[in-house]
């Protein structure tokens, strides 16, 4: 068995028994150093222990090719909204294999017993990490791509998962009509709560549900297109905030000083090590503040906003930017 192959098939023993030991996240530093040139020259050492792997910033995936080498017209490419630019991060892939494999088991985990009929105000583009993510979830019964319409409201009857970013499901609370799903179904809200001209009161579009969507339960999803893993907060109520996200345990999530890059024990920017990213980039800085709580069935992570100057970014603007007509 080649190396890749071995640590496919670790990552994926991994995600079945929810566990993955410090030594795999190791070697999948290992074989990344060993076969890409370009994170070669940012891997420079050999590391002890996860928080020593170099993050990776985000924004690079606009300037530089960080798929597996070499290219294959076969490989799988998602891509950033790039609401706020005319560049888009790129991330490529040769399959979706642990993607699938790890986001399927991580939702059935955290967010218990959802409905397999999906109503969908994401976007459906084929190179939409969200799009594809939410297909994984059931039979995408209808999908209105970031917009909303008298149909949308026809749609949402139990059971079902409404897949929504803030700005759309924003947008869909801001046009008459009305919901009516029950405890049998879910609300999934991701996205950010700021856009380019508004930012929304998160409090008080959760506090909206159930006058207009009735008393589903509601989660909240955090992920991007540069990482293959996503982190759920545990379902509540319809009317309530959701709280920390879980993140996957083949997923491990740190802070760290914005100005030092060492790993800090309160507010700091987030690193992601994501093992499912093993086509990819296993470590990613992003440009998020948050606390990291450790937990043995995977990490808990508060945010706390974006950094200072942080480009906007996210499926949510580009709802907005569609809900502006622009």
């Amino acid at each position: 068995m080649n190396p890749r192959d071995d640590l496919r098939a670790r990552v994926s023993e991994a995600i079945d028994r929810a566990r993955a030991p410090e030594a795999l996240f190791l070697d999948a530093y290992r074989y990344q150093r060993a076969t890409h040139p370009v994170l070669a020259r940012f891997w420079s050492r050999d590391v002890e222990q996860v928080e020593d792997i170099p993050a990776v910033p985000v924004a690079l995936f606009k300037d530089l090719d960080l798929g597996p080498v070499p290219a294959c017209a076969s490989d799988v490419v998602f891509r950033t909204s790039g609401t706020t630019g005319s560049v888009r991060g790129v991330h490529r892939g040769r399959d979706t294999v642990l993607y699938d494999r790890g986001a399927v088991a991580h939702y059935n985990r955290v967010v218990a017993d959802a409905p397999s009929r999906v109503v969908s105000i994401c976007p459906v583009d084929a190179d939409s990490s969200l799009g594809h993510m939410v297909a994984l979830f059931g039979t995408v019964e209808a999908c209105f791509d970031g917009t909303v319409s008298p149909a949308t409201w026809a749609r949402l009857q139990s059971p079902c998962l409404l897949a929504t970013t803030a700005f759309a499901l924003d947008a869909l609370f801001a046009t008459v009509g009305q919901g009516a799903l029950d405890e049998r179904s879910v609300v999934m809200v991701t996205g950010g709560f700021k856009g380019r001209r508004v930012r929304l009161d998160a409090p008080a579009l959760y506090r909206t549900i159930p006058a207009r969507l009735g008393t589903p339960r509601v989660v909240g999803e955090y992920g991007m297109t540069e990482l293959s893993s996503q982190s759920w907060t545990t379902p509540v109520g319809a009317g309530s905030v959701p709280g920390a996200f879980v993140a996957p345990p083949w997923m491990r999530v740190y802070a760290a000083d914005p100005h030092t890059g060492r790993p800090v024990t309160d507010e700091g920017v987030l690193r992601f090590v994501d093992l499912c990213n093993l086509d990819s980039v296993l470590a990613i800085e992003t440009q998020d503040l948050g606390r990291v709580e450790r937990h043995p069935e995977g990490d808990r992570v508060t945010l706390l906003g974006r950094l200072e100057g942080a480009e906007l970014r996210g499926c949510s603007l580009r709802a907005e930017r569609l809900r502006e007509g622009s």
